[in-house]
């Protein structure tokens, strides 16, 4: 049995380091329908992000108090619901959207928080008005241009109609009014005079209508070009893992048996191996520091732990 490294030195460029192409040493090789191939070892480190613009998953919108529409656009990265609501909160710092306590504190009126009994995510709406302010002893952030309303008004979440709904678990729509119509809840009138359709009285709260998925990955897939495995989809199928720990911890995938994938015979000087996610589609791994290793069998070598396929 031979056994082959590949490392990031293997990585082909542009391919957000889940392609790897090892160039045999010797040239081109053949390989017959004998010889069989598995994953010994792998060792990577947990660093595929949750939230990106090429996985449609990184906006969401909401409606201040004023009526305004403001975007959270997220940068390329992995967040759990601490870190979505920290950049919600950043979001709302930059656009002066919160009040000030007399002690300095911070208060924010719109907040995503994890509800682990129900497994679920919290959204949190609060509203504010002049009276409400007034005997919190809240203000104004010194540069803000909005006016605290003087009637009651309950700022919204917008999910929009893209892969952040699966983030938090929420449909697509204002929240609220939120279900059953979604609809918005239209603030009109002009500051501090405002007034909000449906009126609200209290703080609406909401919990995710469906299970949330904080990362879109739940396992990789590595694929082999030097394997023909009649009975998966694709035929190259080699192996699959679930990422291990948390994210930016190294892992190491080391089956305790060796599980053998035929050969396509052929001649070879080189072979590809890939990683893409549980729907065959390309991930990406920020940090480079892979090392695979691949064990191919001798010609009508005997192994007692072949599995077949």
């Amino acid at each position: 049995m031979r056994n082959l490294i590949l490392n990031s030195s293997n990585i082909v460029a542009g391919t957000n380091n889940s392609y790897f192409e090892y160039k045999f040493p010797a040239g081109s090789v053949n390989l017959v329908n004998t010889q069989k191939v598995a994953l010994s070892s792998l060792t990577m480190y947990y660093s595929t992000p949750n939230i990106t613009a090429a996985n449609g998953n990184n906006q969401f919108n909401y409606v201040w108090v004023d009526g305004t529409m403001n975007t959270v656009v997220f940068p390329d990265g992995f967040y759990d619901i601490v870190a979505i609501q920290n950049y919600l909160q950043f979001v709302m710092l930059q656009n002066n959207h919160y009040l000030k306590s007399t002690s300095g504190t911070y208060i924010f009126f719109l907040t995503l928080t994890a509800n682990p009994n129900a497994y679920a995510i919290e959204m949190n709406c609060f509203g504010m008005d002049v009276a409400l302010a007034t005997s919190n002893g809240w203000s104004l952030p010194d540069t803000a241009t909005w006016e605290i309303p003087v009637h009651f008004i309950v700022p919204m979440f917008q999910i929009l109609n893209n892969n952040f709904q699966y983030i938090i678990g929420y449909n697509a729509g204002y929240y609220p009014q939120g279900q059953p119509t979604l609809a918005i809840a239209a603030i009109t009138g002009t500051p501090p005079n405002q007034i909000q359709t449906p009126t609200y009285t209290t703080n609406q709260t909401y919990l995710s209508s469906f299970t949330p998925q904080i990362t879109p990955l739940s396992s990789y897939i590595i694929t082999c070009s030097l394997i023909n495995n009649n009975y998966s989809i694709p035929n190259t199928l080699l192996s699959s893992f679930q990422p291990q720990g948390t994210y930016g911890s190294q892992f190491t995938v080391a089956p305790n048996q060796l599980v053998f994938i035929d050969c396509q015979a052929g001649q070879y000087d080189r072979f590809l191996i890939t990683l893409t996610d549980q729907n065959n589609q390309p991930v990406t791994i920020l940090d480079p520091n892979v090392v695979i290793l691949i064990a191919i069998t001798d010609p009508n070598e005997n192994i007692s732990s072949f599995k077949g396929q």
